[in-house]
């Protein structure tokens, strides 16, 4: 009887399992496999694409403990300028804690906005986006702009830095990203191995998932699901939708079921692996991924709700097995990866009757019970197999742990304790008690009549980083330099050493040294400090400013006038330590104005333009003066034109990239 019971069971292990080798197998001989490795963008292609407006969506119920920490965090370390995008963070009108502080960072930041639901809440995450976006439609009605693309993001995410910089450049590219996900965890140490094995659950999975098996779906243009955040949709996909209810409101999981539909409408999911060089504050050299970042659940009923929900949503709600194989728009490849999410309310049930037989096996060999796989026998072969499978999955992840997470998080992932690891174990037990909440969900749901038409949000509650921790995320001069290869980490290491010891600034040792120019160090302190660089020239001097000042003091103080309006004024200088000395110059020399808005230039250039100072003005700048004047654009949007302006284009083109709609309608055209 045991034989016919172990035999019975690896039966199904291979049957559930076999395919997953054959596809490692035939990806690992692939040629499509050389996309495996990360891609490369280079800084210099996401800093010199022109960048369009971009809408990020915060859906938030009850989130008054992380939204502010977050908003805020997002704002003060991206790289991307803040003139070109938009917070719309969605709120209930129940929800007065929420609501409030929703209205603090909109009253704070311009680019903030705040969007209450015309309903009470929850309702769910899938009607909230889809209320924001219709606003976001609105919005742009209003100011006759066009978003470039919307960006969905969860009230509690860590965004990386680069991130829009690379979603700007891609879509370019792609319809629709999805960005990595990739949770947070403390460094392993003996003291937390156990209080955190929980929630390393979760990084052991998206790091097979995010590191290796999107990867290779993307590689092979098959179906890529959505993680919900760090997710993009293009424009153009938002016009697909005639009612523009993006979102499917019936599903629990509403990103899958989105990224699904657009597979099936033609548009291909780009998964994004992107990964940058940045060196530790231990001087050390780290290589990390441009990825979304949060922390997840840690108690196991928390973790098994949620996995329920995910498990239910995507294997018995998403799709049925038969549409998707009778479906002529999807590739083999598409439809054997819809598979191997389907199979997974089957597979992870396997787990619990596969660790009895496996603790019966290992009795069996001490005491005198029947053998459950007779030596060489065919359980014994078929055993075998099996268990070559399961080392070569771990071996994957293991691989996949290491390069997300380092070597210490593989150790305790797949290693400790050997032959059966408990962080494993763990993982697989969750897996099995949340495939059976799913199971119950899908056998005894509630009749049509009786199911609420529109499912109540069914969310984790969530908590945020603190602001000590929250800086080892921002980017700094020598992260900069290293992502643009300007600089070795040698010679970081070596330069930051020696500012310390001569009480200097990084940038005036690494200029001192002649490793990189005064250019490369102001244009990369712009992007850290979020200021505007431009490499000016004579023409772009004003003539007025000259007349006003002096060119004399100009010279001597390297301050070129660029531009006015009624109520500003733009200044070129080289220092970003001088603004406040520069602003009680101009007050000494009686220029008032409500606004003064500093760009930066190296003194080289700023001395030359000064010096051959062109008397034909530049019409552009005289362009984008009067689009300022007349409330078409905003002081930093006109900045940013001129500094994305490419002399074979015509500005208005530019304007049009960014967002802008055509300016002739306005009877406004530069010629």
């Amino acid at each position: 009887m045991a034989y016919y019971i172990g035999l019975t069971f690896v039966i199904l292990l291979i049957l559930i399992s076999l395919d997953d080798l054959i596809w490692d197998i035939y990806y690992l001989f692939s040629p499509k496999r050389k996309k495996n490795n990360t891609n490369i963008i280079s800084y210099k292609e996401l800093t010199d694409t022109v960048p369009g407006l971009l809408a990020i969506v915060v859906a938030a119920y009850r989130e008054e403990d992380v939204l502010e920490d977050v908003i805020e965090n997002l704002i003060d370390t991206n790289h991307y300028p803040n003139a070109m995008y938009h917070i719309f963070l969605g709120v209930y009108p129940n929800d007065p804690d929420t609501l409030e502080i929703a209205d603090t960072l909109s009253k704070k930041h311009k680019n903030v906005h705040r969007v209450i639901h015309v309903l009470d809440g929850p309702s769910s995450k899938a009607d909230n986006i889809n209320n924001v976006i219709k606003n976001i439609l609105e919005y742009e009605n209003k100011k006759d702009i066009r978003f470039k693309g919307i960006v969905v993001h969860d009230s509690e995410d860590v965004v990386h830095p680069y991130e829009l910089l690379v979603e700007n450049y891609l879509l370019n590219f792609h319809k629709a990203i999805q960005m990595p996900v990739f949770p947070l965890q403390k460094m392993p140490k003996l003291g937390n191995i156990f209080k955190n094995m929980i929630s390393g659950t979760y990084a052991d999975e998206f790091a097979e998932n995010h590191y290796s098996m999107l990867v290779a779906r993307n590689a092979t243009e098959s179906f890529v699901p959505s993680a919900g955040t760090g997710f993009v949709l293009s424009r153009e996909i938002i016009d697909c939708f005639c009612d523009f209810n993006i979102f499917p409101v019936g599903s629990l999981t509403e990103d899958y079921k989105l990224s699904l539909l657009l597979k099936q409408k033609g548009f291909h999911l780009y998964y994004a692996l992107e990964e940058v060089e940045r060196l530790k504050g231990d001087g050390k050299m780290a290589r990390e991924f441009i990825a979304t970042r949060s922390i997840f659940p840690s108690t196991y009923s928390a973790v098994v709700r949620q996995k329920s929900r995910w498990i239910y949503g995507i294997t018995m709600q998403s799709f049925k097995l038969r549409d998707i194989f009778k479906n002529k728009n999807l590739s083999f490849g598409s439809k054997y990866s819809l598979y191997k999410d389907w199979k997974a309310k089957f597979g992870n049930i396997l787990i619990i009757p596969g660790y009895s037989i496996f603790i019966y096996f290992i009795l069996s060999l001490f005491l005198d019970i029947p053998i459950i796989y007779p030596k060489f026998s065919l359980s014994w072969y078929l055993m075998l197999f099996v268990t070559i499978m399961m080392i070569e999955r771990q071996i994957l992840r293991g691989r996949a742990v290491k390069n997300v997470y380092g070597y210490k998080s593989t150790l305790i992932s797949i290693l400790f304790p050997p032959i059966l690891p408990f962080r494993m174990v763990i993982g697989n037990i969750i897996n099995f008690h949340a495939t059976l909440r799913a199971w119950k969900m899908h056998l005894f749901k509630p009749s049509t009549k009786k199911r609420k038409k529109k499912p109540s949000w069914n969310k984790t509650s969530h908590e945020f980083l603190e602001k000590k921790v929250l800086k080892t995320f921002r980017r700094n001069l020598g992260d900069v330099l290293l992502y643009k290869n300007l600089i070795s980490p040698d010679e970081l290491k070596k330069s930051l050493k020696k500012s310390e010891t001569n009480g200097m600034r990084l940038g005036e040792t690494l200029i001192t040294e002649g490793l990189v120019s005064e250019e490369d160090v102001i244009i990369s302190l712009c992007k850290v400090n979020k200021d505007i660089y431009f490499k000016i020239k004579p023409n772009m001097v004003s003539k007025e400013g000259i007349e006003f000042f002096g060119k004399d003091f100009l010279l001597q103080n390297l301050i070129a006038p660029i531009m006015k309006t009624r109520n500003t004024a733009v200044f070129a200088i080289s220092n970003p330590d001088d603004k406040e000395r520069i602003i009680n110059l101009l007050k000494d020399k009686k220029f008032e104005k409500e606004v003064i808005k500093f760009i930066y230039s190296t003194k080289e250039h700023i001395t030359n333009s000064l010096e051959k100072m062109d008397e034909e003005y530049s019409d552009q700048i005289k362009f984008i003066e009067k689009l300022i004047e007349e409330d078409i654009l905003l002081l930093d949007e006109g900045i940013i034109a001129l500094r994305y302006q490419n002399t074979k284009k015509n500005i208005n083109e530019t304007l049009y990239d960014m967002g802008f709609k055509e300016q002739g309608d306005r009877g406004l055209v530069f010629n």
